[in-house]
């Protein structure tokens, strides 16, 4: 039984399913809003004089919205991958995760028990709960 509820569960498990997919976005984000040319205009640039200023835009829309948020994302995952690199647990994050295996066949490449399996992937999911709630992209009272 888990300590989250369903839905910041499947949330955090998402991210970490989708951490390539996700830094992979974020790269190719940053590079679009750096690497475009032509003036923004309407809701970026157009300060009190009313002209544009095409780095200032590019600066403002690198740090907002999904960008930012998936970035921060990206900086509790890469504390996961960290923490448990050398740890048995690391094993869970690699098969599972990375590599998308099931239940079984993770247990059977990591010779695991089911119930290590499970109690290693509550702790991983945890973990990374914690880091996220530190972060601000989860709230406390999100989680059940």
């Amino acid at each position: 039984m888990s300590a989250l509820d369903t839905k910041t569960y499947k949330q955090v498990e998402w991210y970490l399913y989708n951490y390539k997919k996700v830094q992979k976005y974020v790269q190719e984000e940053k590079e679009d809003i750096i690497d475009g040319g032509g003036r923004d205009f309407g809701e970026y640039g157009g300060g009190q004089s009313f002209r544009s200023d095409p780095t200032a835009s590019r600066a403002i829309r690198l740090c907002k919205g999904k960008i930012i948020n998936y970035e921060r994302w990206l900086k509790v995952l890469d504390s996961v991958i960290k923490r448990y690199k050398d740890d048995p647990l690391g094993g869970i994050i690699q098969k599972k995760y990375v590599e998308g295996l099931g239940e079984v066949q993770t247990c059977q490449e990591l010779h695991i028990e089911r119930a290590t399996y499970y109690r290693w992937k509550e702790e991983i999911i945890l973990f990374t709960t914690m880091l996220a709630i530190q972060e601000g992209l989860l709230k406390i009272n999100q989680v059940a």
